[in-house]
Parts: C-alpha cells; structure tokens; sequence
C-alpha cells in the first residue's frame, strides 16, 4: 500500500523539508564549488580549461547515477538506496578535501556525484510513495521551492568559504551536511511502503515499457523542453548582461536570483492550478509565452534590461510550475516503476539539456535574437508536449 497510510503517522512539513535539504545536496555540490574553482586551479596547478571538468565530471555522474539509482530503489526498497547514496557521497566529499591531483579530485567528484543521484531519485519517488495522489502534486511543488533557494544562495557563500577559508573548506562542509543528512534520515525519516515481493527490476525491459508508455513520455519530454530552456538560459545571461548591458558580476547575481525567486513563487501556485490537472499545460504556456516574448523583442530592436529581464522572469514562473507537475505525472506513470521512471526521465533531461547547452555555445557569442529563437524551440517542445499529456489524462478520466 501506497501513501501516508503506510507509515504509522501521515509525514508533515519536517520530512518535506528533510527530503528537500538531502536533493539539493546535489546541486550545492556544484553552486558552492563554482567560485572557487580558479582557487582551486591555482593550488591543483591545472588550467582554466582543466578545472572545468571538476563540474563537468559530475554532472556525467548526477545523470548516469539516477539510471542505477532508480531502479535499485524500486527493487531494494527507497530508504536504503537514499542511505548508501549519502554514504557514497560523504566518502567523495572526504576525498575531494584531501585530494592532491586533480585526476585524484575528479575521481572523488564522480564518487560525490554517484551518492548525490540517488538523493535527487529517492527524495522524489518517497513523495510520491508517502502522501496520497491528492497531495503529491502539492507536496513536490514544496519539494522544488525548497531546492530551488539553494543555487540562489550558494554561489554567495561558496565564494565566501573559499576566500576566507580555502577551496577545500567547500568540501569539508558537503562532508559535514552529507553525514547529517545521512544521520537525519535514518532516525527520522519515515518507511514507505516496500517494493512488492520478488519484484526485480531491470533497467532494460523497464525501459522499453516506459518507451511504448505516453503517460510516462509526454510528461518526461515536457520537462526536458523547459529544462533545456533552462539551462540555455543559465549558460548564456551572465554573458549578455555583461557584455550587452554592462552589468557589475553582483548586479548579475541579482538578476538571475529574480529568476530564480520567480520560480520559487511558482511553485507555490501548483497545487491550486493542478485541482483540475492543468498545472503541467499552465506551465508549458508560460514557458513558450517567455521565449515569444524575448524573441518578438529582438526582433522589433527592443535594446533594455526590462525587455531582456521580464521575459526570463515568466520563464522561471513557468519552470517552477512545470516541473514538480511534470515529475507528479511521471511518478504516476507506471505503477511499480516510480524509482526506475523518475531516474530515466531524470537523465535524459540531463543528457538534453547538456545537448541544448552545448548546441547553443556554438554560436558563440549568443545575442538575444540567437537566444530567443533557441529559447522559442525549447519551450515549443515543452508545449506540444504539454498538450500531448494533458489530452492523455483526459482519455484516462473518460
């Protein structure tokens, strides 16, 4: 039996924040560690170029950890997986402090990153396994809001640590937050229900099910369309509001952490707009509404930080509201495979958005045209895949 009604007591607000603080263990490994990366080239005696792949290694670990992850959760049961997880990524942070070598430091990233995986799986599948349908949209959206604050507050005080500490003072508090949260989950974080007897999962034929599943596809394919979105946006701001608007790298943070407070609001308006199942389509049209936006601007010669900055405010207001209601469908998808969909659709959107990125940097450098057009794809994806799963669930209330 799924749902709140498997544990002794319906969880409440300190496991949603407890399963919060785990997930974005993951990505406070790379937002803490970005302002110190030329201090941590200095000491490696690595170049820029070099130092880049203390980011890029992780992120190929985050992405192929969630296919392992997945699946082993739904076989051996979530809060075992989360535990080996947090283990795994204590042992790579503890490494990554003494680490002498940069070949030695991204081994222990990609031992972090393999650990994180299986927070960024579990903590989203134990959700779904612990509170009812009615509540899971809701109770992601809170999930999200929570994770979202830390990529607007980590890259201040990493920088904070590495100067005032050293780059390897980072490491030495991922060490620190990863036994706690380790410590916190096994004393107090409830059991879901367990995996059904027997049951074996193997990635391969889970995955052709989930291939021939729209349930399971169209949610999947709308939020790798706006995360893609995302991450071109990420990517290439910093450098247009630098260059194209002469903004100071603090008035920079700024800018984006409005981006990000806006996805945070709109995370708080899913569980009303998802009462009738439409919080993934209102999502998905605030996404492609952003980058028509941005587009129409450039093409009509707009040249203002307000014609740049709004547009990207509606885009994180659109990926707050899609992405905990797309990952609510993507649980809901396939009974008995929420661990094994959630890690599949975790990387491909990695995998894709990584692609979108890296597609987009070619034409280097991005002005707001490039970025609008690019933007426009993305979100038209998301839109039409938006569509795509909201006339299935349509078919599936007839």
């Amino acid at each position: 039996m799924r749902g709140a009604a498997a544990t002794s007591r319906p969880p409440g607000l300190g496991t949603i924040l407890l399963l919060a603080a785990i997930a974005a263990l993951g990505s406070l490994a790379t937002q803490l560690i970005v302002p110190a990366l030329p201090l941590l080239a200095a000491d490696l005696r690595a170049s820029a170029a070099d130092a880049q792949f203390v980011i890029g290694v992780y992120l190929v670990g985050l992405g192929a950890g969630q296919l392992v992850a997945g699946p082993v959760a739904d076989r051996r049961g979530r809060k075992p997986v989360l535990l080996a997880g947090l283990l795994l990524y204590c042992l790579g942070s503890a490494a990554a402090f003494v680490a002498t070598s940069l070949p030695l430091l991204l081994a222990a990233r990609l031992a972090q990153a393999l650990g994180a995986s299986a927070g960024v799986v579990t903590t989203r599948v134990l959700v779904s396994d612990l509170f009812p349908p009615e509540e899971a949209a809701r109770r992601q959206a809170s999930l999200m809001a929570v994770i979202l604050i830390s990529p607007a507050l980590a890259p201040a005080i990493g920088g904070l640590i590495g100067e005032l500490a050293g780059w390897r003072a980072i490491f030495a508090v991922l060490t620190v937050a990863g036994f706690c949260g380790a410590l916190l989950a096994s004393r107090s974080l409830p059991e879901a229900a367990p995996p059904a007897a027997g049951s074996v999962v193997r990635l391969g034929p889970a995955l052709l099910r989930l291939a021939r599943n729209p349930r399971f596809l169209a949610p999947s394919l709308a939020i790798a369309g706006g995360s893609s979105a995302l991450y071109m946006f990420i990517g290439t701001t910093p450098f247009l509001l630098t260059h194209d608007f002469a903004l100071r790298p603090r008035e920079v943070g700024l800018a984006m952490m409005l981006v990000a407070l806006a996805s945070i609001a709109g995370t708080f308006t899913v569980a009303r707009i998802d009462r009738r199942g439409h919080a993934l389509l209102a999502g998905a049209g605030l996404l492609l509404t952003s980058a028509l936006l941005l587009l129409a601007g450039a093409l009509a010669g707009l040249h203002s930080l307000a014609a740049f900055l709004v547009p990207m405010i509606v885009l994180g207001l659109g990926a707050g509201i899609s992405g905990p209601a797309g990952i609510t469908r993507v649980l809901r998808s396939t009974p008995g495979l929420e661990g094994t969909a959630t890690s599949i659709c975790g990387a491909a959107q990695m995998l894709l958005s990584a692609l979108a990125a890296a597609s987009l940097s070619r034409f280097a450098p991005v002005g707001t045209l490039a970025l609008g057009v690019a933007l426009t794809l993305a979100t038209g994806i998301a839109m039409s895949a938006a569509i795509w799963a909201h006339r299935n669930s349509m078919q599936g209330l007839a």
